[in-house]
This record gives C-alpha cells, sequence and structure tokens, in this order.
C-alpha cells in the first residue's frame, strides 16, 4: 500500500514538474512542513515550499492528501527512508 502511495504521489509530482532525482529532498522538506502544520492547506503550503526554493511547485489538495498518507505509513514503519 505504502509503495502504491508512494508512486501514485512521484507521478503526480513528476507531472508538476519535479525530476526524479529532486523528489526526495521535495518530500523531505514538505514533511517538515507538514510535521509543523498537519492542517496546512496546499496554497499555503505549496508557499511555504516556494520560501525554501521549490520556485514552480504547486501542490493541489490531492496531493497534499496524497502526502499526507504517505508520512503517516512512512512514521508507522520508523521514519523516512
Amino acid at each position: 500500500m505504502i509503495a502504491d502511495i508512494n508512486q501514485i504521489l512521484l507521478e503526480r509530482l513528476r507531472q508538476q514538474g519535479v525530476n526524479t532525482e529532486e523528489a526526495p529532498a521535495l518530500l523531505r522538506d514538505l514533511s517538515k512542513i507538514l510535521e509543523s502544520n498537519p492542517g496546512i492547506d496546499p496554497v499555503a503550503a505549496s508557499s511555504k515550499l516556494q520560501l525554501l526554493g521549490w520556485n514552480g511547485v504547486t501542490l493541489d489538495y490531492q496531493s497534499l492528501q496524497l502526502a499526507l498518507a504517505w508520512m503517516e505509513f512512512e512514521n508507522k514503519e520508523g521514519g523516512p527512508k
């Protein structure tokens, strides 16, 4: 299940212009944003990512929900890999 969520999330990020090599760093930054504010909306999360240098990345609701689900599974399994 986590592999499915991760694959879908990575595909959505690729469609938004994030290349495969950048995705782990983006997810790490996004994880930090979501940990500090789990109820953040996609626009605010995108703004915070842009402040971190992720220009051009705009999260939609579905991508944010996938990221939250991915984080939940990662945390249950002992943290990000």
